[in-house]
């Protein structure tokens, strides 16, 4: 017994095979696995970032699923809620946090899963909801850096044209000009003071030098000319009779020696002395003995 199939069965299940295919092609495309079993987890935020659908979702810098849907409700303050499906094999445990971080430098972003590590905490049941937060993007965050230093910057030159706008108030300007118009005018006689002094007093003061100069070089010709060896001669011919009048006092032969050394020459003189001493006394005493040869006899 043969079976046959007729040109509208094989038509309808050719067009549900086109569909089949057209259905996970798509969500091949949109990087669904569909033959990995998923989870999914809602998160809501007051802003997107420019988070899209089919951005890819992280753990720990892994990607692990992608964003499934978006919507919005700008009557809430938590406006956007986001779906992500996760691989079967993530286990999202208590204390798990969804944030949206920046994803490259073109201004995308993604969203982070973050798992806190531990074995005992219980895991959150699929398509529950998660606490989040958002990560400002790196020219956000340069962005606040920069106008910080900007404003700081403009204020700092707002204080000082203020300052120099309080100069130039009233007559401070006038009396600064009046200073430097003083100023220069001093410079002025002080240049013409100073070039009647190297015109006149220099060259005077340079001729009484180079007068001073040629006395000096006269001075040293007139000392180089004169006869020093003839004057050290006779130095030395001094100091050698000086040597000799010491040695002769030194020297018990002659009559200075003698007299230094010699006591009893000394002696001699020292009783002529009191001889001299006694005649001198009786001539006091008795001065008529002397002359008519008479000497009184002492009591």
């Amino acid at each position: 017994m043969s079976f046959k199939i007729s040109r509208e069965v094989r038509v309808g299940l050719l067009a549900a095979l086109c569909l089949f295919l057209l259905y996970f092609g798509f969500k091949f495309l949109k990087g669904v696995n569909i033959f990995n079993p998923i989870h999914s987890y809602t998160g809501r935020f007051e802003q997107a970032n420019g988070l899209v659908e089919q951005a890819p979702v992280y753990v720990r810098g892994y990607k692990v699923g992608q964003v499934e849907t978006i919507t919005y409700d700008f009557a809430q303050d938590t406006a956007f809620t986001v779906v992500v499906s996760l691989n079967r094999d993530i286990l999202v445990t208590e204390g798990s946090l969804m944030r949206i971080i920046p994803d490259g430098l073109m201004g995308g972003s993604a969203i982070e899963v973050v798992i806190p590590a531990g074995k005992d905490l219980a895991v959150v049941p699929t398509r529950s909801e998660l606490p989040t937060s958002i990560q400002p993007a790196l020219m956000d965050e340069l962005k606040g850096t920069l106008l910080a230093s900007i404003d700081s910057a403009l204020t700092s030159v707002r204080v000082l044209v203020d300052n120099v706008n309080g100069q130039l108030e009233g007559d401070k300007l006038k009396n600064i000009l009046a200073n430097a118009d003083a100023m220069v005018a001093s410079l002025k006689v002080s240049s013409v003071k100073l070039e009647r002094v190297m015109g006149h007093d220099i060259p005077a003061v340079m001729q009484q030098v180079d007068s001073i100069l040629a006395d000096v070089k006269k001075l040293s010709a007139n000392v180089s000319e004169a006869d020093i060896a003839a004057l050290v001669a006779r130095a030395d011919s001094a100091i050698a009779d000086v040597n000799a009048l010491i040695q002769a006092a030194n020297s018990t032969n002659g009559t200075v020696g003698k007299l230094l050394h010699d006591n009893s020459l000394y002696d001699n003189i020292n009783g002529t002395i009191q001889t001299a001493d006694s005649l001198m006394q009786d001539i006091r005493e008795q001065p008529n003995s002397l002359i008519w040869g008479k000497k009184k006899k002492k009591k």
